[in-house]
């Protein structure tokens, strides 16, 4: 029973973190700002990879907390919120796919801003400029940390998608699986 109770808890923590991750993730890509010349300023809204990492954050903080009242019900009392088969297949599955929409969105926002920076780079140095002396370099350095955090939050999901595994086997003995019936 204890252990049940430990997994119960583990669950809770795992998803608290990835919404503070998450979270965090969307805080540092609504604050980075770089300017444009003039006026306006760079956003992530101007960088597609950045927009899908964002939206990626966006999906798995609302689904943790979605998750959340009945992560802590369990962890609290060590009973399940709703009986029946449909709370435990959405934890399963549901895990697993925001764990891979999440390592899809570290992904692009790693792959992207790396390719930014060295096309950047490289027009940068056909007038002569350094890179390194722009305020884009730190908009891009932000754009790692905030892909960073995504990652801290995938890796979370990832840890969660294992414990959210099915215990028991099924009760019907007569279902052989989908080849043998």
């Amino acid at each position: 029973m204890a252990s049940k109770k430990g997994m119960a808890i583990a669950s809770l923590v795992l998803r608290l973190f990835t919404i503070l991750f998450a979270a965090g993730c969307i805080v540092v890509f609504i604050l980075d700002k770089a300017p444009n010349g003039g006026d306006s300023n760079v956003t992530f809204r101007d960088v597609i990879g950045y927009k899908y990492v964002f939206a990626t954050a966006a999906v798995a903080a609302a689904y943790c907390l979605l998750l959340l009242p009945f992560t802590m019900y369990r962890a609290c009392t060590g009973k399940k919120l709703v009986r029946g088969p449909f709370l435990p297949a959405l934890y399963f599955y549901g895990d697993k796919v925001v764990a891979f929409v999440l390592a899809s969105g570290v992904g692009a926002g790693f792959l992207d801003t790396a390719d930014l920076k060295v096309a950047y780079g490289d027009f940068f140095e056909l007038f002569g400029e350094d890179f390194k002396d722009t305020p884009l370099e730190g908009f891009f350095n932000k754009g790692y940390v905030a892909t960073a955090l995504l990652a801290g939050a995938f890796l979370c999901m990832a840890i969660l998608s294992i414990f959210s595994f099915p215990r028991r086997p099924p009760t019907d003995a007569t279902n052989k699986g989908f080849f043998f019936r």
